[in-house]
């Protein structure tokens, strides 16, 4: 029951449903698809979030 609801709150790559790989520092986020379907990029800063499809 527990790793249903925490599928829930996994960001997911919209093409192969597998779970994104976050990577992080002080400025952005970026978060891929380990399959290079999918990437989205955030930039706290600037309020900003880009993402690609591929």
């Amino acid at each position: 029951m527990l790793a249903k609801l925490k599928r829930l709150f996994q960001d997911r790559c919209p093409d192969c449903s597998e779970p994104l790989v976050a990577e992080s520092d002080h400025l952005h986020c970026m978060k891929s698809c380990p399959n290079q379907h999918y990437k989205e990029e955030t930039y706290f800063h600037l309020n900003l979030k880009i993402i690609y499809h591929s």
